[in-house]
């Protein structure tokens, strides 16, 4: 017996070391695989080099970084994912690349490669000022495509040389914009839909209800999409000092250009093969005799980002100097604490306000939105918090990205400042409802709900049954008052009447240039200068630095969370009647939509229909 239990002892201790090693090999190996990834030099940077801004990225507002799915991704199937690349660190690299000796122009290339809200028209548009402010350096700007997008193209129009290879094609056939109507859909599988909303533009339903856009709801979308266009024409033509009437009308009949075609119209400069373009680099620049190339440097090399383990912030997040906090609210607005450019929480963007209002060295905070709406509770949350840094003393201004519509608009109402551009996509006032039930699908399979309740309506929130005509009528109510609540937030903060808003409202959307012109937007302008407008109001003058929230992330800081027991969830755990209906019918863009109706009121302000680099989907 003592034998055996000597023999139990010592395979339990052996098992126990080999965990033990097992655990420390297995981390000296991820250790190997970030190192490997992350803790590369930066190459030095020599005499006349061209900065290369590869277009091949995803341009987003809010800092994102290289994930450890990411590297896990490359590590096993050596697929290299496109750079992610935020605004403010471009603007940054192409201000400071202006003054920088060693570079001698900027080189551009690639296509984009959008993804959830990335590649916004009035970010890229940003980004091209930021481009033709670093001309201003006497430096060129040098461009070299092949068969580039439309929305690739606005930035290769602003370059002062543009060529294209001989095998290129440009394809310049306007924009557009769709959507999936399951409408009929949910007819058919017996999945009922009823709605509760306020306003004729309030179109976001329409995606569940119907099978085409409402008259309203196409009449606001042309109109966004003609502005949009006129601005796109008239951005090209000055560029390359073209007519925008002629040019209107040659796309009217012939819109795909091969290269010949393109440099006869005068959309290029010249054509050249791709060794004959670096030639011509080499020459504008100087040659690197190690590999017989141009001297370069990537942009992602130029880019001021923290190093893995490195952070702006002082311990516990706190600011070490006077501080202006730039703080991101990118994606659907949901509930709770997700944040990875698709939807953000209202919980999470609330905690990130507290951390700065809380701290004495911030100054001021300038709340950069590129968000279409979404939960009602959650940009309330937000908004409550704002208004808390207001009182605190601090300045709140708003800048608004490609998109701050319905519940992005909501979030704006009380602030000091409120900017946007002039091809944001804004307004879109008014609230709406959503209620699936499942009892005509599970009829159909022969399946049946039943329930025991202390009142009538006490399963209104379900999905057993379709609601009755007076409990529609109790949440429509609800529905309204929300949206006259939303009313007199606008009015309040853009000091307009209620009438005044109520006319503009409706759900209407308008362009930046629009709602300027109507009051819903104070100033128009970007990122930088809304920073510098936030400067002015905390009297900060010049010395201040600026730290964003979220920093730019690493795959070691989301491994570390990954580990945490106590890590907040990033998803919703419930799911809708419609969201497992889109998931087994293989409709992943609806399931995508669907998984952001978490709001447990079912009450949302969201602009559904709109989509990144609105316009210019493929």
């Amino acid at each position: 017996m003592k034998k055996f239990f000597s023999e139990v002892l010592r395979k339990f201790a052996v098992s126990i070391v080999s965990t033990i090693l097992f655990a420390l090999v297995f981390f000296f190996l991820l250790g190997g695989i970030f190192a490997s990834f992350l803790e590369s030099p930066k190459p030095e940077i020599r005499k006349s080099s061209f900065l290369v801004l590869d277009l091949t990225m995803n341009l987003t507002e809010r800092p994102g970084g290289l994930t450890f799915e990411d590297v896990a991704e490359q590590a096993l199937t050596d697929e290299v994912r496109p750079m992610q690349a935020h605004l403010l660190e471009v603007l940054d690299a192409l201000r400071k690349a202006k003054t920088d000796r060693r570079i001698s122009g900027i080189l551009v290339k690639g296509s984009f490669q959008p993804q959830d809200y990335g590649c916004g028209y009035s970010t890229v548009r940003e980004m091209i000022e930021g481009m033709e402010d670093f001309k201003g350096s006497g430096k060129p700007v040098i461009g070299f495509c092949h068969s580039p997008s439309q929305l690739d193209y606005l930035v290769f129009a602003a370059c002062d040389e543009l060529y294209m290879d001989p095998s290129g094609t440009l394809l310049l056939n306007g924009l557009a914009s769709g959507d999936l109507f399951l409408g009929d859909t949910l007819k058919k599988y017996g999945v009922g839909v009823q709605v509760i909303r306020t306003g004729r533009y309030k179109g976001a339903v329409e995606p569940f209800t119907s099978n085409a856009y409402s008259p309203e709801n196409r009449e606001q979308i042309k109109r966004l999409l003609d502005v949009r266009w006129a601005d796109y024409l008239g951005f090209i033509a000055q560029r390359r000092d073209l007519s925008v009437d002629e040019l209107n009308t040659t796309l009217a009949t012939n819109f795909l250009f091969e290269s010949e075609d393109a440099m006869e119209n005068g959309l290029i400069d010249k054509i050249l093969t791709h060794d004959q373009f670096i030639d011509l680099i080499i020459e504008k620049g100087a040659l690197n005799e190690d590999d017989n190339w141009y001297e370069e440097v990537a942009l992602i090399d130029y880019l001021d980002r923290p190093q893995p383990g490195e952070s702006l912030q002082g311990p516990e997040g706190h600011f070490r100097n006077p501080e202006i906090a730039v703080i991101y609210v990118e994606g659907v607005i949901v509930d709770g604490w997700a944040d990875d450019g698709s939807m953000v929480g209202g919980g999470e963007i609330v905690s990130r306000i507290r951390s700065a209002w809380n701290d004495e060295n911030c100054r001021a905070i300038v709340l950069r939105v590129n968000s279409p709406g979404g939960s009602v509770s959650g940009s309330d949350a937000i908004l409550q918090e704002i208004s808390r840094a207001r009182k605190e003393g601090l300045p709140v201004v708003v800048s608004m990205g490609a998109v701050a519509a319905s519940g992005g608009y909501w979030i704006a109402t009380d602030c000091d400042l409120l900017l946007a551009h002039e091809q944001t996509i804004t307004g879109s006032i008014g609230v709406f409802g959503l209620l699936p039930n499942l009892q005509g699908l599970g009829a159909r399979f022969g399946a049946s709900f039943d329930s025991v309740k202390t009142h009538p309506s006490a399963d209104l929130l379900g999905v057993s049954r379709p609601k009755t005509q007076q409990e529609m009528k109790v949440l429509q109510t609800h529905v309204e008052s929300l949206y006259g609540k939303f009313v007199d937030l606008v009015a309040n903060g853009r000091g307009l009447t209620p009438e005044v808003v109520h006319k503009h409202a409706e759900g209407r959307v308008w362009m930046g240039e629009d709602a300027h012109e109507i009051g819903l937007v104070q100033e128009l302008g970007g990122l930088y200068d809304a920073i510098d407008r936030a400067a002015e109001l905390a009297e900060l003058g010049d010395d201040f630095e600026v730290i964003e929230i979220p920093e730019v992330s690493n795959p070691m800081d989301e491994f570390t969370e990954m580990l945490d027991a106590e890590a907040k969830s990033h998803t919703s755990s419930r799911i809708s009647a419609l969201q497992v209906l889109a998931g087994a019918s293989g409709l992943k863009d609806a399931e995508s939509v669907i998984r952001a109706l978490d709001n447990p009121r079912r009450t949302y302000s969201w602009l559904c229909w709109y989509r990144g680099s609105f316009g210019f989907q493929p």
